[in-house]
Order: C-alpha cells, then sequence, then structure tokens
C-alpha cells in the first residue's frame, strides 16, 4: 500500500491500487456512481491498460505509474486535454531535473526516448477521464523508452503523483483565461514542429510533410506543401 499524503492534498479524491485492469475503466467506472471533480486512480501494476487508437498493454508492478484524474472542465477545446496532460507530466520532469520534450500529441520525450503517454476520454456527460502513464523503471519494449530509474532519478510516486496533478490544475486554470499562452509554451517544448513527419490517420491512410503549428484546437498542420490539418494519428519524425 501506497501512502498518498500528498497527492490526496491535490486530488479531491483519489484511491490506490496495487494491480488494476486499467486505471481509465476504473475511474469510468466509479463516474457511474459520482465523482467529485478532479478525483483520481492511481496503481502501481496495469493488466489491461489502454492505449490510443484502441491498442492495449500491460505494466509490471513497480515498472510505470498509472494515474487517471477526471475533469468536467473540458470547455471548448477538449482535444487541449490530453495535450495539457502531456505539458503537466513535461513539467513535473522538470522539478526533478530531467529536460523533456512533447512529441504530437502528448507523447513526453527525453532523448528521442518515450518516458510517458497520455490518453483521454470523454462520457456522454461532458465529462473526461485522462489517462497517464509514466515509466519509473525499465521494461520490455519494442519502441525506444527510458524510464526515471535508467536517468538515474530519485522519486516516491506520492510526491510524482501530487506534482503532476497539481501542475495539470495549475495548466486547466491558466488555459481557461490564457489559451494563447499556453500554446506557445507548447509550441516551445514540441519535439515535432520544425520535423518532417509522416502521420498515419486513423482510417489508415498517411500525410507526410513538415510539421508547422498546432491549431488552437490543438491539431497539428502538416505543409505538404499544402497545409493539412490533422486532430488524430500516429506521427513518426523522419530523417531528412
Amino acid at each position: 500500500m501506497v501512502r498518498l499524503d500528498k497527492s490526496s492534498r491535490v486530488f479531491s479524491k483519489i484511491s490506490w491500487f496495487d494491480q488494476i485492469d486499467s486505471t481509465n475503466l476504473e475511474l469510468e467506472r466509479q463516474l457511474s456512481s459520482g465523482l467529485p471533480e478532479f478525483a483520481a486512480i492511481l496503481a502501481g501494476s496495469q493488466t489491461s491498460g489502454l492505449g490510443r487508437l484502441g491498442r492495449k498493454w500491460s505494466s509490471p508492478p513497480g515498472s510505470s505509474l498509472s494515474l487517471s484524474i477526471a475533469t468536467s472542465r473540458v470547455g471548448a477545446k477538449p482535444g487541449w486535454l490530453s495535450l495539457l496532460a502531456a505539458m503537466a507530466v513535461r513539467r513535473a520532469l522538470g522539478e526533478l531535473g530531467v529536460t523533456a520534450g512533447i512529441k504530437w500529441p502528448n507523447d513526453i520525450h527525453v532523448d528521442d526516448k518515450k518516458i510517458s503517454g497520455i490518453l483521454s476520454s470523454l462520457d456522454s456527460s461532458g465529462v473526461a477521464v485522462v489517462g497517464i502513464g509514466l515509466n519509473l523503471r525499465a521494461q520490455d519494449s519494442s519502441l525506444p523508452a527510458v524510464s526515471l530509474d535508467e536517468l538515474a532519478v530519485d522519486f516516491d510516486i506520492d510526491s510524482l503523483a501530487a506534482q503532476i496533478g497539481a501542475e495539470f490544475q495549475s495548466l486547466l486554470n491558466q488555459f481557461s483565461v490564457e489559451p494563447r499562452q499556453v500554446r506557445d509554451e507548447y509550441s516551445m517544448h514540441s519535439i515535432t514542429l520544425g520535423n518532417r513527419v509522416r502521420a498515419i490517420l486513423p482510417d489508415a491512410s498517411e500525410v507526410i510533410g513538415f510539421a508547422s503549428e498546432i491549431t488552437d484546437g490543438g491539431e497539428l498542420v502538416i505543409l505538404t506543401p499544402e497545409p493539412i490539418t490533422v486532430s488524430a494519428a500516429d506521427v513518426w519524425h523522419l530523417r531528412s
């Protein structure tokens, strides 16, 4: 059992699971019985974690931080929720001395290796569930990945979850009044903008061009050379 002294002061309610199928699924199940704004689920292991485009994955005990947060503060631009969560993770890593960048839309990388990913969903009542996975220790992966342990970073799960939650809450507040400033911060720390990219869309079609900007709605604009706006895709950075 992990003590949640710090994170319980950030989230309105937070529950810990040593192992669970998916923190996102558990939070969605609890929503049906009513949850306060900014409630969260934190787990040490997932057996059926959810990924983008319907992918599933598992995380061995102690290998990752799995955190899901419920918020109704979706506003008119729900596409920004997972981007704000990615920014929150990047800021929290910065507090640990780790310099990270964001690969559009919401993967966090350190030295071209993925350390964290985000998945958000929106239910019919307008409540969003934002799931955050952060690598704590090395695990088998077919993709380039890195963990806090491999970076020789000292951490504890409670403090880390609290820092991410506090940064996410701060960004939600800031975005409601200064969306342009938040977009500028995201763009500043993007490792996608300015690169030649290949975007695989949900219908399996692809777009190849230069990533030029992030729109007000959080979409990626790719110059092909005509601008094409992409709202959901797997994006690969291409070597020039």
